[in-house]
C-alpha cells in the first residue's frame, strides 16, 4: 500500500491554514518520522490524513485513489491510529483492550467470533505483550500500555499505522522497547508514519523523514539526508551536531548532540 500526499494544504479554515504544498509518500514496509517544532502542524496533518479534517487543498491518496469520499470503515481497513495518551474509563483487561481493535469488523452491537479472538491474540504476540493479556490495563507500565495500544491497532488488520508520539513520557528503557517493536513492524511489512520530538529515533529505525517548518517547504527523504546540522538549526533554532560512528556490528550509526 502507498499513502501519498499531493500538494496537501491543512488547517481549520482558509484563514487558519497551517500547512501547504505537502508532498511525500510512505509505503508499506517503511517508517516515516514527522519532525518539526511545536505548533508547526504535525497533529493537524495527522487529522487530515485520518479524515478528521478536510484538506484545504490537494489530496490524500491511497494506492493512487483520493480518499475524500471513502467511508470511515473503508479507511480503517488501511490505516490504524494510535493516540499519544489513552486512559480507558473502566479497568479493562489487556486482552479486552486489544479486542476492541476488531470493532470495525464486529460492529458496535455484534459479538466477536473465534477468528476475532485469534487475531487479537496474534496482535499481542506480535507486540510482545501476550503475557499481559490477563492484567488490568491501568495497572501496567506506560511503555506496556503503549505496546498494548499498538497491538489493538494491529488487531484492526491495517496496512499502515499512524502513531502520534508513541514514546512520549516514556523513560529511556521503555522508549527503546517501543522503538524496537516499531522496527519489527516495518520488518513484518507494515507501514508506519509517526510523530516524534527526537530526531535520533529516525536514525534508530533508519526511516524516511518529513521535516516540517514554518513558512518553508517540507523536507522529505532518508534520515541520513534530511537530519543534518543545517536543517535542524533551521527547524528548531538550536545548534545540533551530528555524530557518526561504527557500532560493534560494523553498522554506521548517527546521533544528535546539542551544543551548549
Amino acid at each position: 500500500m502507498k499513502l501519498e500526499l499531493r500538494n496537501l494544504a491543512c488547517g481549520y479554515s482558509e484563514e487558519k491554514e497551517i500547512l501547504e504544498q505537502i508532498n511525500f509518500e510512505v509505503n508499506t514496509g517503511e517508517i516515516c518520522c514527522l519532525l518539526g517544532p511545536n505548533g508547526v502542524g504535525k497533529t493537524t496533518l495527522f487529522k487530515t490524513i485520518l479524515k478528521l479534517l478536510k484538506p484545504l487543498g490537494g489530496e490524500v491518496r491511497i494506492d493512487g485513489e483520493d480518499i475524500a469520499r471513502w467511508s470511515p470503515a473503508r479507511l480503517a481497513k488501511h490505516l490504524a491510529y494510535v493516540s499519544q495518551f489513552h486512559v480507558p474509563p473502566f479497568p479493562y483487561y489487556v486482552k479486552d483492550v486489544v479486542l476492541l481493535g476488531r470493532m470495525n469488523s464486529v460492529g458496535y452491537f455484534g459479538q466477536p467470533k473465534k477468528q476475532d479472538y485469534q487475531i487479537a491474540e496474534q496482535a499481542m504476540e506480535d507486540m510482545g505483550v501476550r503475557h499481559l493479556r490477563d492484567e488490568v490495563y491501568t495497572d501496567i507500565s506506560g511503555g506496556e500500555r503503549q505496546l498494548v495500544m499498538i497491538a489493538r491497532a494491529l488487531a484492526q488488520e491495517p496496512d499502515m499505522l499512524v502513531l502520534d508520539e508513541p514514546t512520549a513520557s516514556l523513560d529511556y528503557g521503555n522508549m527503546i522497547r517501543v522503538m524496537r517493536q516499531i522496527v519489527k513492524l516495518k520488518e513484518k511489512g507494515y507501514g508506519v508514519i509517526m510523530t516524534t520530538h527526537s530526531p535520533d529515533q529516525a536514525f534508530m529505525c533508519r526511516s524516511k523523514v518529513a521535516l516540517l517548518q514554518r513558512s518553508a517547504p517540507v523536507k522529505f527523504g532518508d534520515a541520513m539526508e534530511i537530519i543534518t546540522r543545517k536543517n535542524l538549526k533551521e527547524a528548531y533554532k538550536v545548534d545540533v551536531k551530528i555524530i557518526q560512528f561504527v557500532d560493534e556490528n560494523g553498522q554506521r550509526v548517527r546521533m544528535c548532540a546539542p551544543t551548549f
